[in-house]
């Protein structure tokens, strides 16, 4: 009976190391998930960018609403349409910049990404980590993008122009635009920027192998699990 016994005792030991290993080994660390959403973070962003840049080629037609262009038409018509081909220039230039000071920025801002913050994230929706960087650094990547935009674009007759084609469209429009030309471009610029970065981080989520990142795979494919058991 005491070997039966004994016997009994040393499985559950043993099974319960096993589980006790099994945890070790397929439970993420700390580290290991701050790792998981910062690639994640930096392959969404990286990938926005270069999306970015592209649309910044068709400089502002690149960001207007379609509502908005009829209006864009008529100025051009006025005689403005060498001024609309510089300050797409111009556009186009401060744009480039602009994309690569925001890779900085975010890459810079994911570096003091915290770990409680990290498993929330991971756990939470779709674009959940896009939308915690948004809240932090909105604001600070808008106005370095409107300031630059405005020093370059005043050398340009578009600015006096445009709070003309502004108010032309915000009469009849739902969704007011901004009577600053630069913060106008600015906003449009950040929400693509965010908005991009939400898509491929959607992506991500979705085959996190697809990333080729081992510690990406086991962070997200242990938490998805764990979500899904309750």
């Amino acid at each position: 009976m005491k070997k039966i016994q004994l016997s009994i005792l040393t499985l559950a030991i043993i099974l319960s190391s096993c589980s006790s290993l099994q945890k070790i080994i397929t439970e993420p660390t700390s580290l290991e998930t701050i790792s998981a959403v910062k690639e994640v973070l930096n392959s969404s962003a990286f990938r926005a960018i270069n999306t970015l840049r592209k649309l910044n080629k068709n400089g502002v037609d690149g960001f207007v609403p379609p509502e908005l262009k009829p209006v864009l038409a008529t100025l051009k018509t006025l005689g403005l349409e060498k001024e609309m081909d510089k300050a797409n220039r111009k556009i186009g230039i401060v744009s480039k910049i602009m994309a690569d000071e925001s890779a900085g920025i975010i890459e810079d801002a994911v570096k003091e990404l915290k770990f409680k913050d990290a498993v929330k994230i991971v756990v939470g929706g779709e674009n959940a980590a896009t939308e915690s960087l948004r809240q932090a650094m909105y604001g600070s990547v808008k106005k370095r993008y409107s300031t630059r935009l405005e020093t370059e674009l005043g050398k340009t007759e578009v600015t006096q122009f445009w709070p003309l084609a502004a108010n032309a469209y915000n009469l009849f429009a739902k969704k007011k635009v901004d009577g600053s030309l630069s913060d106008f471009m600015a906003e449009r610029a950040v929400d693509a920027l965010f908005l991009g970065m939400g898509k491929e981080e959607s992506k991500i989520r979705k085959d996190p192998k697809k990333l080729g990142k081992a510690v990406v795979t086991k962070v997200f494919d242990y938490y998805q699990n764990k979500k899904k058991k309750g």
